[in-house]
């Protein structure tokens, strides 16, 4: 086993990125979205705004990520790997701020749009654009 997949667990915004990334796979894949439950929190909706920025802000993720994964696949140990993918993380929290979005706002979009269709189209009509 590859020393990446031991640490599949690497960050929020590498995962946002990943979940992502899949584009035109993920829109087949999409569901309507589903009425929140009694108890569920309510997440605001995403404004134009927003899309804007989580588009700017991904594409400096994926390219971090691009960037980090072969090293973290040539990584002699465990160690060096964790300290790649720490630095790798603020990198990405970094470039996610600096487009006027937090971590979580950015995860939290991508989690939607893998849950509404209308958000999906609209980040991929953004990223075509």
């Amino acid at each position: 086993m590859s020393l990446t997949r031991r640490l599949a667990g690497t960050t929020a915004a590498l995962a946002a990125a990943t979940l992502f990334a899949g584009g035109a796979a993920m829109a087949q894949q999409t569901a309507p979205a589903q009425p929140a439950q009694p108890g569920q929190m309510q997440v605001e909706p995403v404004s134009d705004a927003e899309v804007s920025q989580f588009v700017a802000a991904n594409e400096e993720v994926s390219a971090i990520a691009a960037e980090v994964t072969p090293q973290l696949e040539a990584a002699e140990d465990q160690a060096a790997a964790q300290e790649l993918q720490a630095s790798a993380q603020e990198r990405m929290i970094a470039a996610i701020q600096g487009e006027g979005l937090t971590a979580q706002r950015f995860t939290q979009i991508a989690q939607l749009a893998q849950m509404d269709a209308d958000l999906a189209a609209k980040l991929r009509a953004e990223m075509n654009g």
